[in-house]
């Protein structure tokens, strides 16, 4: 099991608690980043499967992702994969800013379907 509170820039929420006290961030939005920092290493975690648990949507999820990503804790690359898939590469951390975009916990995950396709 990862550790809650680890070392900055290391595994888990660090000594900072800025994302749970952030006042920008849903309940929901801390949670998801919460239980995607305690995911232990090598997990792939896809929006589309965390979207289908009871209450949430693929919509639900994707809005939580914007709303890390607006406040600074998530940044966003879309890319292709080996064979040309669209992937999406995901960096999130616990604290906002340059921070996330250098040291947090880097996620890749199918990328949205190309358009007409």
């Amino acid at each position: 099991m990862r550790r809650i509170w680890g070392e900055d820039g290391g595994s888990g929420l660090g000594s900072d608690d800025a994302l749970l006290k952030d006042a920008r961030l849903s309940v929901r939005a801390r949670g998801l980043a919460v239980y995607l920092l305690l995911l232990p290493d090598g997990a792939r975690p896809e929006p589309r499967a965390l979207g289908s648990r009871p209450g949430e949507s693929p919509e639900s999820i994707a809005g939580y992702l914007d709303e890390l990503a607006a406040a600074g804790y998530l940044t966003r690359v879309q890319g292709r994969d080996a064979h040309g898939n669209p992937i999406e590469e995901v960096r999130l951390a616990a604290n906002p800013g340059e921070h996330a975009a250098e040291a947090g916990r880097l996620f890749r995950w199918p990328g949205p379907e190309p358009i007409g396709g």
